[in-house]
């Protein structure tokens, strides 16, 4: 399945194709061989060997990262992994590089434009974003490498589809899709007016809710302008009216009520807690009586020394810093420390559900099952 082409897409020759088809193939042989194989290692070998020296298992994530640390098949497949990511964005980088000039044409703004965009230069970048390269993705999605530049939404929407090795769906939109198709399913009756889109970079999750709500009026917010402009030439070439704007997601110029339904797609595991919950409490100011929350939920909790080690590998080797503290975040808490009413809390599946896809499942009875969907209603 090859990514569909749309009029900002980066354009790749015969020789570059073929180093991204590489990349996207490394990825897939660290993610679903390599590394599935270090846990058998680890209990095939370095757990009786730590056992055998200190007679008992690891107490903690430090002390099984120690054993394995002895082990060369982890070490090896620790290089490789990080490795293949870095050799992911370089790969795309040069891609997006060599087309710069043509894609910041491109992607101006045109007078007769279905949506808008709207920047703000003088908005702060938060340390959180300005001090992490997330994804090991070059500059992050905020750093300007020309006037009008729009590098990092090009090196994301190109990146992504071979980072997901195409899992993602041929206009990188799968989660998007999946969620509003969840939402609608558990919502039937609702129809909002203004969808707004927290953290939306590319826009890529953000078309499809002009999808499912063609009547309503959509909006993404990110604080990142590279990953804005692109987002709004991508919508535009895609025929979809969305109004994109460079806003901190902890503090809009929206007015209070403004929205029937406030949403962030794979954002919170990019952000500190402190940030998440200012997040959750400016959605709740946001929106309007009766008005819906729906956020991804997060990474999976991770019980005991082992699980919590094999769960660390993003933090420690993908420059995912906040994934930790998200796995310890008590969302439901935070809803409603943000003033939502507790019994309106809601999830896409059972306390025990297994876990899909990264996100959570719930803590809650729900109409269905899901992907990993939580929120709140506000009254």
């Amino acid at each position: 399945m090859l990514q569909t082409k749309h009029d900002i897409l980066p354009q790749e020759t015969h020789d570059e194709f073929s180093r991204e088809e590489f990349c996207g193939t490394l990825r897939r042989f660290f993610t679903e061989t390599l590394w599935p194989g270090t846990r058998d290692v680890y209990q095939a070998q370095q757990l009786p060997a730590f056992e055998h020296e200190n007679g008992r298992p690891p107490a903690h994530a430090r002390e099984v990262r120690s054993a394995m640390e002895n082990s060369f098949y982890f070490r090896a497949t620790n290089l490789l992994g990080r490795t293949a990511q870095e050799l992911l964005w370089d790969t795309v980088g040069e891609v997006v590089e060599r087309q710069l000039p043509d894609l910041i044409e491109k992607a101006a703004p045109k007078a007769e434009a279905l949506g808008s965009l709207t920047l703000n230069p003088d908005l702060p970048i938060p340390r959180y974003i300005d001090a992490v390269d997330i994804h090991v993705m070059p500059g992050n999605f905020h750093t300007e490498l020309s006037v009008d530049d729009v590098y990092a939404g090009a090196l994301y929407d190109r990146g992504v589809y071979y980072f997901a090795y195409g899992g993602m769906g041929p206009n990188n939109d799968l989660l998007g899709r999946l969620m509003s198709g969840w939402f609608k399913e558990e919502f039937p009756d609702f129809k909002p007016k203004r969808i707004l889109d927290m953290g939306c970079g590319n826009g890529v999750s953000t078309l499809p809710w002009k999808d499912a709500y063609p009547d309503a009026e959509v909006y993404g917010i990110d604080v990142a302008a590279p990953m804005l402009r692109y987002a709004h030439a991508r919508a535009e070439s895609f025929g979809k009216a969305i109004a994109f704007s460079q806003q901190d997601a902890t503090h809009t110029d929206f007015e209070d009520g403004s929205f029937d339904l406030v949403l962030s797609c794979l954002v919170t595991h990019e952000m500190p807690v402190h940030v998440t919950k200012a997040m959750f409490k400016e959605s709740h100011r946001l929106l309007a009586k009766g008005g819906v929350l729906l956020a991804d939920g997060g990474s999976a909790p991770a019980e005991g020394a082992e699980n919590e080690f094999f769960a660390s590998w993003f933090n420690n080797n993908n420059n995912e810093p906040f994934q930790t503290g998200l796995r310890r975040l008590d969302v439901q808490s935070a809803i409603v420390e943000a003033g939502f009413p507790a019994h309106e809390f809601f999830t896409s599946g059972e306390r025990d559900a297994p876990y899909l896809g990264g996100m959570r499942r719930g803590q809650k009875n729900s109409k269905g099952g899901g992907a990993g969907y939580l929120g709140s209603v506000k009254a």
